[in-house]
């Protein structure tokens, strides 16, 4: 189970915490002995609103950092592109180094499994 930090958003001091659609297991006697997290929701015991997991955040914002930019390979000369920012939705694209026009798709083939057969063969 991820690591929690778990915060009221009203601010409540107390820091309990009721967990809500967990799979809570216990043992014969119905003694808490551990709970699946996966799906579950925490709420303030005090105010009732949803708790604000600050390590979860942190972990998205880490994660969200590290994404690679999306790259683009020319069909024709193999050379990386970035998409163009401007022209987000554009369906012909222009090679600056071979000047071939190809449609987004081509240009996306490698990181969809497929191969060019271009460059040095790999999948990218």
């Amino acid at each position: 189970m991820a690591h929690l930090d778990l915060h009221c958003p009203s601010g409540c001091e107390e820091g309990v915490f009721e967990v809500l659609n967990a799979e809570v297991l216990v043992d014969r006697a119905g003694a808490y002995l551990r709970h699946r997290a996966g799906a579950a929701t925490y709420v303030c015991a005090t105010c009732q609103s949803v708790a604000i997991d600050m390590a979860g955040v942190s972990r998205e914002m880490r994660r969200e950092r590290s994404v690679e930019p999306e790259v683009l390979h020319c069909p024709s000369c193999g050379i990386e592109l970035l998409p163009p920012e401007d022209e987000a939705l554009t369906d012909v694209l222009e090679c600056p180094a071979c000047e071939t026009r190809f449609g987004l798709e081509e240009g996306m083939r490698r990181l969809h499994g497929g191969s060019s057969g271009l460059l040095d063969g790999s999948d990218g």
